[in-house]
């Protein structure tokens, strides 16, 4: 999903003040962050969120342990392969490696997940195109 203006044009936001747009995007990315977060966790075990949250965090103990339960060579995956090509790198760091295991885990816990953020990104978009002439008096007060 690209926060840009396209995305304000779409919600009906495009005469937002220029000095205000990055700022109200950071806000709906955070916000849309929040609530895929929310809507993903439903129906999880507490250890599968301290897993995954500690392969958000790049707890070191964690990623040893997911890698090790992997079961094969994560550096011949062509998600990781990819990830390093992204990154402009030819070994990984612990941020690569971290990410490449958060889409594993997503992957394999949450099949769902591009579902999730499908209806999600659906679902604020709605919001704020019911709420954008309110949006746009508040913001050029």
């Amino acid at each position: 999903m690209q926060f840009d203006d396209n995305f304000l044009t779409e919600v009906g936001l495009s005469n937002l003040p220029d000095n205000q747009k990055q700022a109200f995007l950071n806000n709906t990315k955070e916000e849309l962050e929040m609530r895929v977060g929310e809507k993903m966790s439903k129906n999880m075990t507490d250890a599968q969120i301290e897993e995954f949250e500690g392969i958000m965090q790049n707890d070191q103990q964690v990623i040893r342990k997911v890698v090790s339960e992997l079961g094969t060579d994560f550096r011949e995956d062509p998600i990781y392969k990819k990830l390093l090509e992204r990154h402009g790198v030819t070994e990984g760091t612990w941020d690569i490696i971290s990410e490449y295991l958060s889409i594993k885990w997503i992957q394999k816990n949450r099949p769902d997940y591009h579902d999730i953020v499908r209806s999600t990104i659906a679902e604020l978009k709605s919001e704020i195109k019911a709420n954008s002439a309110q949006i746009l008096a508040a913001q050029n007060s």
